[in-house]
């Protein structure tokens, strides 16, 4: 129980996505043992609803502290990653003991969900917005995620054809705190700032390429290759 305390209290005002799945997790096994709550389903349940709420103070089944509502948008991104991939976030939280290497695995791994389902366009949306956040966390990859959501736009699974427009559903899908580090998003590599030379710009290229092929969202494979086809020859 002392271990399930200190991570609960580790992570109680925590606003990335590893820290706030680790409270919910140290809160379960809390109310788990103290025979509040037997089903993870319905403790996910609840879960969803208090994350998506951002509107106001909000607490889990009478045991979570109340939080403030300037955490909202990262509880509301938690909110649509626990219904996107429900059946691994049980299995997760059944377990006595969970690593950062587990959540970051499951949070910002490319496997398909667990239930065997064909993969939708919010499959797709989820994975391409966790590896953009991800690539904004890691210094010196802003431009891989810029480039990322350009192939998506050029992949049609959001709709934005002006400069405005693009940027929009920039903030839209990333969220308001990730400013793009090139505000006219391209999905055309040489129309996008860089500050990499074509050799090294082919590697970037091959990198998300390997991305778009993992999570088998095809459109944008084709797109990518052909781009790099393009700049190959000029080398």
């Amino acid at each position: 129980m002392d271990k399930y305390r200190k991570l609960y209290n580790e992570n109680l005002l925590g606003t990335s996505d590893v820290s706030i799945l680790k409270f919910y997790y140290a809160s379960f096994k809390i109310q788990q043992s103290k025979g509040k709550v037997s089903n993870v389903g319905s403790f996910l349940d609840e879960c969803i609803k208090i994350a998506a709420d951002t509107g106001k103070y909000f607490k889990v089944l009478g045991y979570l502290p109340f939080i403030n509502s300037k955490y909202g948008t990262e509880q509301e991104r938690i909110s649509k990653f626990i219904k996107l991939r429900r059946k691994d976030i049980e299995t997760l939280f059944m377990k006595n003991e969970i690593t950062d290497k587990e959540i970051e695995d499951l949070l910002y791994g490319i496997s398909q969900p667990s239930n065997g389902e064909p993969k939708t366009n919010d499959y797709y949306l989820e994975k391409i917005r966790e590896k953009i956040i991800k690539c904004y966390s890691i210094k010196g990859k802003k431009q891989l995620g810029d480039r990322i959501f350009g192939y998506l736009l050029k992949s049609e699974l959001l709709q934005a054809h002006t400069p405005e427009e693009r940027l929009n559903t920039w903030y839209q899908f990333t969220g308001k705190d990730i400013v793009p580090s090139d505000t006219k998003l391209h999905a055309n590599p040489r129309l996008n700032r860089s500050n990499v030379d074509s050799l090294t710009l082919i590697e970037h290229l091959e990198s998300i390429l390997d991305f778009y092929k993992e999570i088998d969202l095809e459109k944008a494979v084709d797109f990518i290759r052909k781009d790099i086809e393009k700049l190959s020859a000029k080398n």
